[in-house]
């Protein structure tokens, strides 16, 4: 497949690296370090248009070019994979209304969206999910006059709290099962709405997750996205998020296997010998140079394919790939640094915190698994329970 690049994704890719260089290296160890929301640079990102990438030009985007935007998120990524993952997930709810939404809604909310002016997030995690969350859905919503009450509670959810617009998956119809699943659009300051404490992680600190606490929170019907919202939840998964996933897990291996090569040219051991001067270390910088490569080639792939295309698997696969390769990638960078890699001296401990996180966020992996499984044997992607471990 030819990955020969237009010149505005050539563009855009040196615009993107320029300004994580400027603007996000310099405070990427403070945002990792408070855990603050990086709504400084997120301000920044909508300026510059990246959350308009994969939103049409009838709703304020520039795309949909799924290519541009994966490149963009390796190049913040490789800064900060916590600002990536802001803007990743915003892109998560947009395309949810865009792809189930009304005109009315898709009109309402995308603009501002796609100019990043308002973020979005995505509500689907609870306490009680696993693989077969579809099953175990707690939170409920019930048509009251002429309003959709919502009861339950939702954890883990990235940009909670911050975010302005979610979409909110919910059981409508519990006699359907996950087919009685919908989704709605809730905006953040409705009654009934609140959020619980930030959560403190190991890794991707700046990437704030949130408890979100529905208690009778009346949305109005117009905000009704879809029933049955499940397939295109998992066409998205595996088309947009798993993938983009695997772009954010690109730039963190590229970024560890620079400051690693750094590091081994320039650290001395004894009689004037550097680090790279022996077979051990330059076999598993090639080793860490082939991962990166070949991860980033199928993320790539994802992103050149059609939004209609029929086959969901390039995308998962390049997610599962990549994420699980910058976990192996860093660690192997950080053993190179010795000690001092265990320190918050060098950003290589940072980069290994937050490639294992990518290994949880959003879908766990045994679930990212399952959906490439599954399409490859030809079996529906959403599997009964008794078909699931865990």
């Amino acid at each position: 497949m030819d990955f020969e690049l237009s010149e505005d994704q050539r563009m855009l890719k040196k615009m993107v690296r320029d300004f994580a260089k400027k603007e996000i290296i310099p405070i990427a160890a403070e945002i990792d370090k408070s855990g603050e929301f990086p709504w400084e640079c997120v301000k920044k990102m909508g300026n510059l248009g990246m959350f308009g990438l994969v939103l049409p030009p009838a709703f304020g985007g520039t795309g949909p070019d799924k290519l541009s935007f994966f490149m963009a998120l390796e190049e913040i990524s490789a800064a900060s994979a916590s600002v990536a993952l802001a803007l990743l997930c915003s892109n998560g709810a947009a395309r949810q209304i865009l792809a189930r939404g009304n005109e009315k809604q898709k009109r309402k909310y995308l603009p501002a969206m796609a100019r990043g002016e308002r973020l979005g997030a995505c509500a689907v995690t609870e306490p009680s999910g696993a693989a077969n969350w579809p099953y175990t859905l707690q939170s409920t919503a019930r048509l009251k006059d002429g309003s959709y009450v919502i009861n339950g509670s939702k954890c883990f959810t990235s940009n909670g709290g911050e975010a302005e617009v979610y979409v909110v998956l919910a059981r409508t119809d519990p006699e359907k099962g996950p087919l009685g699943i919908s989704g709605l659009i809730v905006e953040k300051d409705t009654p009934g709405f609140s959020f619980g404490r930030r959560e403190e992680k190991l890794g991707l600190r700046g990437d704030v997750s949130r408890e979100l606490f529905f208690d009778d929170c009346r949305v109005p019907k117009a905000n009704f996205l879809s029933e049955g919202i499940l397939p295109s939840v998992t066409r998205e998964v595996a088309m947009l998020i798993m993938p983009a996933l695997g772009a954010i897990a690109v730039g963190l291996a590229q970024a560890s296997l620079e400051a690693a090569t750094q590091y081994v040219k320039e650290r001395p051991v004894a009689f004037g010998q550097m680090l790279a001067n022996f077979d051990g270390v330059q076999s598993t910088i090639a080793d860490i140079a082939t991962k990166v490569e070949a991860s980033r080639l199928l993320v790539l792939q994802a992103g050149a394919m059609s939004e209609d295309a029929a086959d969901l698997t390039p995308g998962a696969m390049a997610g599962v790939f990549a994420c699980e390769a910058a976990l192996e990638v860093t660690s192997k960078a950080l053993q190179l640094f010795g000690a001092y890699g265990y320190t918050s001296d060098f950003p290589i401990e940072r980069y290994f915190r937050d490639a294992r996180g990518l290994m949880i966020i959003a879908w766990p992996m045994e679930v990212r698994k399952l959906i490439i499984g599954r399409l490859k044997l030809g079996l529906p992607t959403l599997a009964s329970p008794r078909a699931i471990e865990g």
